[in-house]
């Protein structure tokens, strides 16, 4: 099995979901751009801009969504147009990035697989595809049972209120929705990807011990063998040394291609969430504010908090899966300065450069110390960090700004609604 085994069930749901042109081909092995793809994907993607245009451009389509019935304001459409608005965009923009970015996805595989063969052929480590593809599945189920339920509980709730107009509104919001949860997967995957090698790489940083390769107190071989014997422990532990900073380097450039894949996606989704978030606690505090301790008005706040839990979701695991991957970088340098080396044992020392003079020509200061300090350098300058196209890092620090910004625009809705119903009621009709 290998990566494209392990992704195949993604890869077709994804073909689906105009969010993958490529297939395998099953006379070579290797993934191709299918024609017939592109053309599906394109011929969406211009109904979902022109669905898009013509909802702006129609006032008549802005119809109520999860509100409170006759009582909604002026305000709650506007709300609920946004938020409308914001998930065709969402679902326009990753179908556009899909097309756009289909060299740098290629390099992406291309760069995986070499990354795979890497750990093969220099540190004789297998990538566990079984492990991959069994958590893959089990997120696949968790995230669409949440989409099910939470879906499920709001159609149920407005059938019971024949709120013909919300049906509409539902069925348009429902497959951008899902075009987007998809979107969020693909990139919940392949950092899942990443963090497995970095997890491969931490391990085996953790089992090196260049001074254990060496007898702790200096003796002198009697025979040809033992030097032998010495000097290929030292130069295996080097060797692995220096595989592990060439795998390092190239799991940075796989997160910057990452990053250069799904950037765009991860920024309008994100902004998309926040839109979501927003609106449906503006909703809840109507809900609130008319709340008569009947069964539908529970129903109704219940309703409006299933609404925001995909969207509260994607936000918190995109930003916990992104803080964990970027912290291996502080775990991967704890690790490289708990390898034992003594720099006061000559024989070590010796021994370690009459190996380095053979590597000198591909790494230079082929010494344990110099490369350890090459190691903590290359930690240092390219740390790892996932970006929303260059706007901002998506870690926990994101979660802080969102809670922030979500209370300060919801206080601003909730006075624009004070003022509303202050001039109705002032009003001679009202």
């Amino acid at each position: 099995m290998d990566t494209d085994d392990a992704l195949a069930s993604l890869q077709r749901a994804s073909q689906l979901c105009c969010l993958c042109y490529w297939r395998r081909d099953s006379a070579t092995g290797q993934q191709k751009r299918s024609r017939w793809l592109l053309l599906y994907g394109c011929v969406v993607l211009l109904l979902s801009v022109g669905y898009l245009l013509y909802g702006l451009l129609d006032a008549s389509r802005n119809v109520e969504a999860s509100g409170v019935g006759s009582e909604t304001t002026h305000i709650g459409h506007t709300v609920d147009s946004i938020q409308l608005v914001g998930i065709r965009v969402a679902h326009a923009t990753a179908l556009l990035e899909e097309l756009w970015q289909w060299q740098a996805q290629s390099q992406f595989v291309a760069q995986l697989r070499q990354i795979d063969l890497d750990f093969v052929s220099l540190l004789q480590l297998d990538v566990n595809y079984g492990q991959l593809r069994r958590q893959m599945g089990r997120r696949a189920l968790y995230m669409l049972s949440g989409y099910v339920v939470s879906q499920g509980f709001i159609l149920f709730t407005k059938i019971m209120s024949l709120d013909i107009k919300f049906m509409v509104y539902w069925l348009s919001y429902l497959l951008p929705l899902l075009v987007c949860g998809m979107r969020y997967f693909q990139i919940y995957t392949f950092i899942l990807i990443v963090q497995q090698r970095l997890e491969l790489l931490l391990s085996m940083l953790d089992s090196l011990q260049l001074y254990e390769a060496l007898p702790e107190k200096p003796y002198i071989c009697n025979t040809i063998n033992e030097k032998l014997d010495m000097k290929t422990q030292a130069a295996a532990c080097m060797q692995r040394l220096l595989a592990a900073r060439k795998l390092y380097q190239s799991l940075w450039m796989l997160v910057a291609l990452l990053n250069r894949c799904y950037g765009l996606s991860m920024l309008v989704n994100l902004g998309n969430d926040f839109l979501s978030i927003t609106s449906n606690c503006y909703w809840i505090f109507l809900n609130f504010r008319q709340f008569a301790a009947s069964p539908y008005d529970f129903m109704q706040i219940v309703g409006s908090a299933l609404w925001t839990a995909p969207h509260l979701s994607n936000v918190l695991i995109l930003a916990l899966l992104c803080e964990r991957v970027s912290y291996f970088t502080t775990r991967l340098a704890l690790s490289l300065h708990h390898i034992r080396t003594d720099l006061q044992n000559d024989a070590h020392n010796a021994l370690v450069s009459r190996f380095g003079f053979k590597l000198l020509s591909v790494y230079p200061l082929a010494t344990s110390a110099s490369q350890i300090t090459q190691f903590s350098l290359q930690l240092l300058h390219q740390r790892l960090h996932f970006s929303a196209a260059g706007f901002f890092d998506v870690n926990c620090t994101l979660l802080y700004t969102i809670v922030g910004a979500t209370t300060t625009y919801l206080i601003i809705l909730i006075q624009f609604h004070m003022s509303e119903s202050s001039l109705n009621s002032d009003s001679p009709g009202g």
